[in-house]
């Protein structure tokens, strides 16, 4: 095996890491653990109606610390990633399934889709930049706004 095929699948193994990562500290409310997740000059969107593009990682961690205190529980399952890697910057598309339990008990659930931006940073890979784009809903999250994945139905035939 050459050495670029090799690094390619050690540094897509670190990007997927970093992924999984976010999810952990969110669901354990680790908003410290960010730190190994997040650049400094990062950027997020979630969409107008949830807030809009937040930019950096301490905006990032008090919007997140927040969001955190609407659950009891909550539990992200990353799906595949399509990844693409050009040197110390990577570009990603993950499916994500969640489930929330509200404080109030209401249990509900998601799907979406995360466009990440990363970069190679001290030896690590680190987000520079996500957009959440929801695929599904049910429950208190329905409701709650943000951008929905485009979909291109093909055009029906007349008969």
């Amino acid at each position: 095996m050459n050495e670029d095929k090799l690094q390619f699948l050690i540094d897509r193994q670190a990007i997927r890491d970093t992924l999984l990562r976010h999810g952990v500290c969110f669901d354990e409310a680790d908003i410290d653990g960010l730190d190994d997740v997040w650049a400094e000059d990062c950027r997020r969107d979630d969409g107008p109606e949830r807030g809009g593009m937040v930019m950096g990682r301490d905006a990032l961690k008090m919007k997140l610390a927040k969001a955190v205190r609407q659950f009891n529980w909550t539990h992200h399952q990353l799906g595949e990633s399509l990844i693409e890697i050009d040197g110390d910057a990577a570009k990603s598309m993950s499916v994500v399934a969640c489930w929330h339990e509200m404080t109030d008990g209401e249990r509900c659930w998601g799907t979406a889709r995360y466009y990440d931006e990363l970069r190679r940073d001290g030896g690590r890979w680190v987000l520079t930049y996500r957009r959440l784009v929801m695929t599904g809903a049910e429950g208190a999250i329905a409701g709650h706004g943000g951008v929905w994945v485009e979909r291109m139905l093909p055009a029906l035939e007349a008969q």
